[in-house]
């Protein structure tokens, strides 16, 4: 009767680790359920009929914290396996547009918020790149970056479309070794792409982002980050900033603030709640995605507004 992290794609596996160490969780390796424990996923769409498979297999004996990591456009919101693994359990998720699209879409209700981190990373003596992205591939993308390259020839770009670095020590690797890390949308009408971001910050990387359509993201990182509409002029601006923006130190601080206290306040609701059913003939499954000690609705109240995640 444990909370453990497990990690369903292995580009979340450093945010497993970091999530897991400090809050003394254990991070599961071999994936063996035990009556009212409590899992929390990174990744879960790529695993959603396992999870399912097993949960059904196990008479709903155990728990799924899903932490939703999907913007509004993708793919796997017409997974079915996905939707109903979110509808049977808790769901969390890092920003307010997809909360609002699962909402209004599937029914599907977001207890709290998360946010993704990572290891800090000392500085490397030398960076060799100018400019860095790494992505997957698109119009978009492919256009803007060709274009990026010829406006700064002097500039010396390394870019993947391809997730040649999808490990974290690989991604770490290349990171370390470049100056400006551009973040750029896949999808319309995104959310911005914090996962990106965050780690970038967190190799001592500046980020070069156009906005997303989540303003209160937009407005929370101005202070971590250079926005622009245009690349182009984003460049420009962190080359001819004169004050530092704020580290990734003081992001994780501030993250930890405002999102954290609430996050870990449901997670430790629906455990506690899963235990107390250990002899009661009833199905943890209804606990974990109807819970009302674990609706962000009710507890938010409990908590002052710096505390409670938006």
């Amino acid at each position: 009767m444990s909370i453990k992290v497990i990690s369903g794609h292995s580009v979340f596996n450093e945010n497993a680790v970091v999530l897991s160490q400090k809050n003394k969780w254990t991070l599961e390796k071999d994936f063996n359920p035990q009556a009212n424990d409590l899992y929390i996923v990174f990744g879960a769409h790529e695993l959603a009929h396992q999870l399912l498979e097993i949960q059904y297999r196990k008479n709903n004996s155990f728990g799924y914290v899903i932490l939703n990591s999907e913007q509004i456009h993708s793919q796997f919101f017409k997974n079915k396996y996905y939707i109903k693994l979110m509808k049977n359990n808790v769901v969390c998720d890092y920003n307010t547009l997809t909360s609002d699209y699962l909402r209004q879409n599937f029914e599907i209700k977001v207890f709290s918020y998360y946010h993704f981190e990572f290891m800090k990373f000392a500085e490397e003596p030398q960076r060799i790149y100018d400019v860095c992205f790494i992505g997957s591939k698109n119009q978009h993308r492919e256009e803007t970056l060709n274009k990026l390259q010829d406006q700064f020839p002097k500039l010396k770009f390394y870019i993947d479309l391809d997730w040649k670095h999808g490990s974290s020590e690989s991604l770490t690797k290349i990171l370390s070794q470049s100056k400006i890390v551009l973040n750029m949308p896949y999808y319309e009408d995104n959310a911005l792409e914090t996962h990106r971001i965050n780690k970038a910050l967190a190799c001592n990387c500046q980020v070069v982002s156009t906005y997303s359509k989540e303003t209160d993201a937009n407005d929370f990182y101005k202070d971590y980050i250079y926005f622009d509409d245009d690349l182009y002029n984003g460049i420009i601006s962190q080359q001819e900033s004169e004050s530092p923006k704020k580290t990734y130190e003081e992001l994780v601080k501030s993250l930890n603030q405002k999102i954290t206290p609430h996050f870990l306040f449901v997670i430790n609701q629906i455990h506690k709640k899963l235990i107390s059913l250990s002899n009661v003939d009833e199905s943890p499954r209804e606990v974990v995605s109807q819970s009302p000690a674990a609706n962000s609705d009710e507890v938010s109240s409990e908590m002052s507004n710096d505390e409670v995640g938006e």
